[in-house]
């Protein structure tokens, strides 16, 4: 958020930024093992390396 936006809101709501701004200190769990991405899909159009030909 910027600064400005924050200081128009408290300035409009009569507040302070600690008004609207919580902080959560609860930690975030991490999955063991990074996602695994599927492969990528070949081009059903066109040849391996993804690209077409020119129109006539």
């Amino acid at each position: 958020m910027k600064m400005s936006t924050l200081a128009a809101l408290c300035t409009t709501l009569e507040c302070t930024p600690n008004d609207l701004i919580e902080v959560d200190t609860i930690p975030v769990e991490r999955p063991a093992a990074p996602p695994r991405l599927a492969p990528a899909q070949p081009n059903a159009a066109g040849s391996a390396r993804g690209r077409s030909m020119p129109p006539l």
